[in-house]
């Protein structure tokens, strides 16, 4: 769909073309006109209802500030650079919008994701050109959860591209070509308000992703005058239906299934789908595992819920059914799909047409919104099946999942109570955690596994929130991401979750964001000396390395970082934990602290696991016993 709003957009096709490319790629007549009803004020020539666009006169920072504003964007994240000072100039007399700084360009784009993942809206950020390759990390990031942001740089006066000259190089926009929808580099003021449009529209359509505009100095400091387009014109409604046909084929194969599996993605919560998505299960009875996710995609306290992939052979041993039919509800599809060396059936639910059935065979693709693909399907099965015979299906699968489910909460929750000593066990962290945390509470976490936090918490739409780990993975994300999350909920508690490692990866810039704007977060650092799961990865494969009983990567011991005195150093207080027996304490302490609006900084020394736990032997290297003058 993509491609076609491009081309339409762009006068490349008529809108009798967009909707019959919209019936090839499988979308309904309904869900075809409602997009082209969307996009209709884009087309050039169209006519636009009364109030949706006027015009105003400013510099084309003006501009882009007004269209900013009429998206409804509270604030812009930032960071330092002479680039900023066509927007210092245009905030002058202005109180609509809210800059929140970072000292670093990949902080600055960590916060504005945090912030768009809760919103469900674009955000914008904005940094110094030549901090375009700091931000690429969490940029990647944000593409590979389909996260939508607008980044903004400057660019050299226009007199001066492709020049080489002084901090530029001759196509700044190629370097993020991979990371992006679309981007741009913009030459005419008068149409900057067009390009800030355009990338906050293919932002924030599903599939989501950042998009990247590049504007000359020059350019947003001249005089000049263009069209603002109102709020309501840039809503794209989104509820997007799948094929009735589809639909129809997929209801009568879940219905014929005898061990049905589901397995939910980030799509579900980005389209607040979970509320649709539990009816449909518990209308059949069908478990769910939940697939790497930004989000709890389903209630990890309801009876269906088994968790991870590893739980599916207990389910299979209770319940003395095989798989034979696995619904793909906006997860990445894996390759060769659910069962590689004995295939089922596979049924895929995407909003991205691009994704259905890219890495395996499908029985029925259903491209369109998941809240509406969910609902859709509840009718079709409602309308194929009486009462009884729902019943009959749901009973039994929701016994054995639910006797599962219970037994694994309640392991978890006495693992967590009885373990104690020094270093913590983690379980006892989050244990502790969760008898003091509020019931709404918000976890953004970013550690080796979401078995820390999918596993002891409860997530669902009426009880706690779970956002992170990145389906991108790459580390340095997370407590910038929580301070973004926090400015979405302001009056819900946020606790970061994060590996000593993950930290270290250049986090600690978004303290001093959370203390110069008083966000209250608090930061629970899980500070085991170790990046854990690359160390089981490389030493249990016991190579030479194993064999040897070296840690050349992942050993942080020495030294051993104290994350309270990096805190303290942005006046954050904080608190260290090394027994179990101290933790209940320094919670305390710390959620007072956020209600006093200051954040805070848990510091835990936590137990290493699995192979290589005791492991401090790395490759030393001192070069100060290299000297031969001591200088």
């Amino acid at each position: 769909m993509r491609e076609l709003v491009n081309d339409l957009v762009n006068a490349k096709i008529s809108r009798r073309s967009f909707l019959a490319g919209m019936a090839a790629a499988s979308y309904s007549a309904t869900a075809a006109k409602s997009a082209l009803a969307a996009v209709e004020p884009f087309i050039p020539g169209a006519e636009l209802p009364k109030n949706y666009v006027r015009t105003v006169e400013g510099t084309g920072a003006d501009l882009m500030m007004e269209q900013m504003v009429e998206t409804g964007t509270k604030y812009l994240f930032c960071s330092n650079g002479s680039g900023l000072g066509p927007f210092s100039d245009s905030l002058v007399g202005r109180t609509d919008m809210q800059l929140i700084q970072a000292t670093h360009e990949g902080q600055v784009v960590a916060i504005a994701d945090g912030y768009a993942k809760v919103t469900k809206k674009p955000s914008f950020c904005m940094y110094s050109r030549v901090g375009l390759p700091h931000s690429t990390s969490n940029m990647y990031n944000a593409m590979k959860d389909r996260t939508g942001l607008v980044i903004m740089s400057d660019h050299s006066n226009s007199d001066r591209e492709g020049t080489d000259s002084h901090e530029d190089i001759d196509n700044w926009i190629e370097a993020v070509r991979f990371y992006t929808k679309w981007r741009w580099e913009a030459h005419h003021s008068e149409r900057l308000a067009e390009w800030v449009r355009r990338a906050y529209k293919v932002a924030g359509v599903l599939p989501g992703g950042p998009t990247a505009l590049r504007i000359p100095r020059d350019i947003m400091y001249k005089k000049t005058k263009g069209a603002i387009f109102s709020g309501e014109a840039l809503n794209v409604a989104m509820d997007l239906r799948p094929d009735t046909s589809e639909v129809e084929r997929a209801a009568k194969v879940i219905l014929s299934a005898k061990s049905p599996l589901m397995k939910v993605g980030p799509e579900v919560g980005q389209c607040e789908a979970r509320a649709a998505v539990v009816e449909l299960c518990e209308l059949v009875g069908i478990p769910v595992i939940q697939h790497r996710s930004i989000f709890a995609d389903f209630p990890n306290t309801h009876p269906l819920w088994l968790g991870e992939d590893h739980n599916l052979g207990a389910y299979l041993r209770e319940y003395q059914q095989p798989f034979d039919l696995y619904l793909n509800f906006g997860a990445r599809q894996e390759p060769g799909g659910f069962g590689r060396t004995n295939p089922v059936k596979e049924i895929h639910a995407s909003v991205d047409m691009d994704t259905v059935g890219r890495n395996s065979p499908t029985v029925a693709n259903l491209v369109g919104n998941i809240n509406e693909i969910a609902k859709d399907l509840i009718e079709a099965i409602k309308s194929l099946a009486n009462t009884n015979q729902l019943k009959q299906l749901a009973e039994e699968r929701m016994r054995v999942a639910g006797g599962l489910t219970t037994a694994w909460q309640e392991s978890r929750l006495n693992a967590g109570r009885l373990s104690k000593g020094s270093p913590v066990p983690w379980q006892r962290l989050a244990y502790e955690l969760r008898q003091q945390l509020e019931p709404d509470a918000v976890i953004v976490e970013e550690q080796g596994t979401e078995y820390k936090s999918l596993g002891m918490f409860p997530f669902a739409d009426d009880a706690m929130m779970k956002i992170g780990r990145t389906e991108g993975r790459a580390l340095g994300w997370g407590v910038g991401a929580s301070a973004g999350v926090k400015l979405a909920l302001p009056n819900r508690q946020v606790i970061a979750l994060q590996g000593d490692g993950g930290y270290l990866f250049g986090q600690n810039d978004s303290l001093w964001t959370m203390s110069r704007y008083d966000i209250p977060v608090m930061i629970v650092v899980f500070n085991n000396g170790t990046y854990e799961e690359t160390r089981w990865q490389i030493m249990g494969r016991m190579g030479p390395a194993g064999q040897a009983n070296r840690d050349y990567v992942s050993y942080l011991g020495n030294p051993r970082v104290d994350f309270t005195h990096l805190a303290a150093a942005y006046n954050i207080d904080g608190a260290v934990v090394q027994n179990s027996n101290q933790l209940k304490g320094a919670i305390r302490k710390g959620l007072r602290t956020l209600a006093d609006g200051r954040p805070f900084m848990l510091d835990v020394h936590i137990r290493t696991l699995g192979v290589g736990a005791e492991v401090t032997d790395y490759q030393k290297f001192s070069l100060a016993e290299q000297r031969t003058r001591k200088v």
